[in-house]
């Protein structure tokens, strides 16, 4: 393993490159530094974007736990960009650091920062997100499939059965599909796992999915997945329309698709904007732009919905409260943050880190630890996300 001297002496004869590349990659709204150093080394963090709960969070904790440890914590956000990340872990890599804490938005954009890791010897750690990189010596992950297959368990779990209910209506609830970027492996692992428990549900003819019914139709690719979501879901629910295919339920597989659903049930559009038309969801047809809404959804029509989402982001939380959604699947992310911080110092040491037994899928064998998902309702949220530090009570006063 290259020594941490060698790599400082490296850094001082590329300095000129650092500057350059640091002023490229590290614009104030991307990165933060933090932390002091005992001399024990520098560790690099990239996350994906820092306006997810979720993130901000991991950030802290990691920043916190490897501190604890006598690091200097370099921590950055991509802004939700790839690229953005990948150029990002290579400007920590120039500026030598010691070890890489990363959660991949890409594997392919990180290629040529990971090849530098493992010929310089110098330890990458996986956090949260299951995607297998490349020299990667641990992973503190969250299994994708996990989460799909909870959130839809979950919104089956609270629609109203013809089979078992008497007051159930004489036809199927109507489910539309909201998920991230078609070219994330994390989301398409997370939809493809979702649409599992809920094709089984559609062949028993317990619902049907009238949105999102493939994956490019649910996906928010080449937009802000928030901003998308919201648009998607102001039209689907069009309060002006009796379109039969308009959804009773929405299942929203990921935290900013969750956020923009939550803002269209709760925010009233400019009177100056309108929402982008999306398509229908049928397999069967050729996809058809729904009209645009009108200002605002109707109160009691959105209240009609039964949403199931994810993430413990505070907009989310206060829906949940407010029961405009039914559900969320959450995991918090502080559970990893000694796993990863453990391991770092372990691959430093030339140690092998220690493990919880469990296997991710995606992760080619690589030693890991995991974080379970708690599905959270509205009588859930002191026990689990209150008592335990993730919110406080002012919050969501």
């Amino acid at each position: 393993m290259t020594s941490p001297s060698r790599r400082r002496t490296a850094a001082l004869v590329a300095g000129l490159l650092a500057v350059v590349a640091l002023a490229a990659g590290c614009t104030s709204s991307t990165a933060r530094t933090t932390g002091t150093s005992d001399g024990a080394g520098v560790i690099g963090v990239a996350l994906p974007q820092s306006d997810d709960a979720q993130w901000a969070r991991a950030g802290e904790a990691l920043r916190d736990e490897l501190t604890g440890r006598g690091y200097r914590v370099d921590v950055q956000f991509a802004a939700g960009d790839a690229r953005t990340q990948g150029s990002q872990v290579q400007n920590m890599l120039t500026k030598g650091a010691d070890a890489v804490v990363v959660a991949p938005l890409s594997v392919d954009d990180l290629d040529v920062a990971l090849q530098t890791a493992v010929a310089d010897g110098i330890p990458i750690v996986t956090f949260e997100r299951a995607l297998a990189l490349p020299g990667a010596g641990f992973a503190a992950a969250v299994d994708p499939e996990a989460l799909g297959r909870a959130q839809a368990q979950a919104l089956l779990s609270d629609l109203p059965d013809a089979a078992t209910d008497d007051d159930a209506p004489s036809t199927p609830p109507r489910v539309a599909v909201l998920t991230g970027d078609a070219e994330d492996a994390w989301a398409v692992r997370r939809y493809d796992a979702a649409r599992e428990v809920l094709d089984a549900a559609v062949a028993d003819g317990r619902i049907e999915v009238v949105a999102g019914a493939t994956l490019d139709d649910a996906a928010t690719t080449g937009d802000d997945d928030a901003t998308a979501a919201e648009r998607r879901t102001r039209a689907l629910l069009n309060p002006e329309e009796t379109d039969p295919a308009r959804p009773t339920a929405i299942l929203a597989l990921t935290d900013a698709t969750t956020r923009g659903v939550v803002t269209a049930l709760t925010t009233p559009l400019p009177d100056d904007a309108t929402p982008s038309p999306v398509a229908s969801g049928s397999p069967s047809s050729t996809p058809t732009a729904l009209p645009s809404p009108g200002p605002d959804l109707d109160a009691e029509l959105a209240g009609l919905v039964t949403v199931v989402g994810s993430g413990g982001d505070l907009a989310t939380v206060q829906a949940l409260r407010d029961g405009i959604v039914d559900a969320t699947v959450f995991v918090d992310p502080r559970e990893l943050a000694p796993w990863a911080a453990d391991a770092v110092k372990a691959l430093l040491d030339g140690d092998a880190p220690r493990v919880d037994g469990s296997e991710p899928a995606g992760l080619d064998g690589v030693p890991s630890a995991t974080a379970g998902a708690s599905v959270v309702r509205a009588r859930d949220i002191e026990s689990l996300l209150l008592d335990t530090g993730w919110l406080t009570a002012d919050d969501l006063s």
